[in-house]
């Protein structure tokens, strides 16, 4: 398996990870994107919750220049780490997330 396409599968598996059980009291599904012809990847919880509206991105992933790019991250986990042990090297990974002067501070990746 070539570098990208162990880095998409990567991708896919932590977000089919994260994407947890349905909580019965609540109309919240958990929806996954996976776009391997543009390498766009996100999970993505949509529903109700009584009278509330839920629709937001839980994690995005994209793959640009051959790095995985960490755009959004709304759990308590440390995805870069997840990535890490799913085979991904350090210096491959991007966190995105931040703005690009802190990216060289971050421990990870810089584009």
């Amino acid at each position: 398996m070539d570098r990208l396409e162990s880095y998409r599968k990567a991708i896919q598996i932590l977000l089919e990870q994260h994407s947890g059980p349905e909580d019965p009291t609540e109309d919240i599904e958990d929806q996954l994107f996976f776009d391997t012809a543009r390498d766009h990847y996100q999970l993505m919880r949509v529903g109700w919750n009584h009278l509330k509206r839920t629709y937001h991105t839980v994690l995005h992933f994209d793959i640009k220049d051959g790095k995985v790019w960490l755009q959004q991250n709304t759990t308590d986990s440390d995805v870069g780490q997840e990535l890490i042990d799913l085979g991904v090297p350090k210096e491959d990974i991007v966190l995105g997330l931040h703005p690009a002067y802190k990216r060289p501070y971050t421990g990870y990746g810089v584009a």
